[in-house]
């Protein structure tokens, strides 16, 4: 069984990476401390339900979407690997964010490698 703080941490970290918001633009949106939010992602603290209804407006997801395990962080075969392609892909997407073609085609690169692996 997955421990719902750490669904909530992925998710909260994805949606924030996808929107290219610092943990301390996050924080400042929502009126909280940038220690705080560093603390729900890595699953030490958990949000009250008003501040995961501020944190869910200030990513522009609905609440439920913050605990939803679809990610493939949370995909039961080759766990270890998948979240390293995972974290390969957060990379990517950092390094290539103005350049979507270039973003795709190492995306691309990297799922065939790690089907090869």
């Amino acid at each position: 069984m997955t421990d719902i703080r750490l669904i909530l941490a992925e998710n909260m970290k994805k949606y924030r990476k996808i929107q290219r918001i610092s943990q301390e633009k996050l924080a400042e949106r929502i009126n909280t401390a940038p220690n705080y939010i560093a603390m729900i992602e890595v699953g030490k603290k958990f949000p009250s339900a008003g501040m995961l209804g501020r944190i869910a407006q200030a990513l522009n997801v609905d609440t439920p979407e913050l605990f939803t395990t679809n990610t493939v962080m949370f995909m039961s075969n080759n766990n270890k690997s998948v979240e390293r392609l995972y974290q390969e892909i957060l990379f990517d997407f950092d390094k290539f964010e103005n350049d979507y073609k270039q973003f795709k085609k190492a995306i691309s690169e990297k799922i065939k490698q790690w089907q090869q692996s």
